[in-house]
């Protein structure tokens, strides 16, 4: 019989996760893991503590590249997907390169996502998303004592903790764009709120930003409805989305993300969805959710391997954790307390 050949596009917490559970159930076949990135997968919730200077580089990544060739997993590095042929089970990448396959998991992940009104200053503003954007911080914030952090994610939250340990200034911004996915109400933003300004953070309420300039000094100007305020850097944090736009013209049914059945299944056999990129179809409430966090993206990375590997296993989700917002149903277990 010919040998299998497994693709895995993505190679952050849920794309590793899949890969190494197919090599786990499946010791014969060929398995190939597809990145952007240039290095073995890390993980990127530990990001801000490198940031803080609270870990080495080192302590990121979960496996070391040879891991992946002692478990016979080819990963191609620096790689990018194209297209998707799903009449003949193929992948293109960037390069014009074709590589067919017998079963694929897509777990790209997501891009940080910029509120349209702000997409003019995204040159000037930092996210934290990456290994590269974590050295970028690192870098600026040798010459930066004071930083402006628009949004409310989970990471934004984090590398405040972050900041705050290195003896930085920071305000941040509070309005409904805060806390995407969660759902925003007046609890949650005063709870955010009170906690911020409990360890020596400047709240901003509802504030909008109308200017952001960059100084001769290197400084930002930003001008936040009547009030200027100077910083030396701004970040901004509103969550991601999907980074599947390689996938436009595939077939595949799309939403906010990649739309999946409970067994994370495109509707096309042999093809799932792990991740941040897929929106999970959830029988109970009868609508789709999306998961947000490291370790729910291990678990939809391993429950799509299970599933492309002969299973049949459904992910858990209790229908009462599962929430609307902005015609998104979100299942999230990431806010703890700051």
């Amino acid at each position: 019989m010919a040998e299998k050949h497994f693709i895995v596009i993505g190679n952050g917490p849920a794309g590793k996760e899949a890969a190494f559970t197919l090599r786990e159930r499946d010791p014969e076949s060929r398995i190939t893991v597809i990145s952007k990135g240039r290095a073995s997968s890390y993980t990127p919730h530990l990001l801000p503590d490198l940031v803080a200077g609270k870990i080495q580089e080192e302590d990121l990544y979960g496996c070391s590249l040879n891991s992946y060739a002692e478990n016979d997993i080819k990963l191609r590095c620096c790689q990018e997907v194209v297209d998707l042929n799903l009449l003949k089970n193929e992948v293109v990448l960037e390069h014009k390169e074709v590589l067919s396959f017998d079963g694929l998991i897509i777990a790209v992940g997501g891009t940080p996502r910029i509120p349209e009104n702000l997409l003019a200053y995204k040159d000037l503003m930092y996210t934290l998303k990456t290994l590269e954007d974590a050295k970028i911080w690192v870098k600026k914030l040798q010459q930066s004592e004071s930083v402006l952090i628009i949004g409310g994610d989970l990471t934004s939250l984090v590398l405040t903790k972050a900041l705050i340990h290195l003896n930085k200034k920071v305000s941040f911004i509070l309005n409904e764009d805060a806390f995407w996915p969660l759902r925003y109400d007046d609890d949650l933003f005063k709870e955010a709120a009170q906690r911020l300004t409990d360890k020596g953070i400047k709240v901003l309420y509802d504030r909008n930003i109308k200017k952001i300039e960059q100084l001769q000094d290197g400084t930002n100007k930003v001008q936040v409805d009547d009030q200027v305020l100077q910083v030396g850097m701004v970040g901004a944090f509103f969550g991601l989305v999907p980074d599947i736009g390689f996938l436009a013209h595939s077939g595949l049914r799309i939403d906010r993300g990649i739309l999946v059945d409970k067994h994370l299944n495109v509707g096309v056999e042999n093809i799932y969805a792990a991740g941040d990129c897929a929106q999970i179809y959830h029988p109970d409430i009868k609508d789709y959710w999306i998961s947000i966090g490291y370790e729910n993206a291990r678990m939809l990375g391993r429950t799509a391997a299970l599933n492309l590997n002969c299973g049949c296993r459904e992910e858990e989700v209790k229908p009462e954790s599962i929430f609307e917002v902005q015609g998104i149903n979100i299942n999230t277990t990431w806010w703890t307390e700051f």
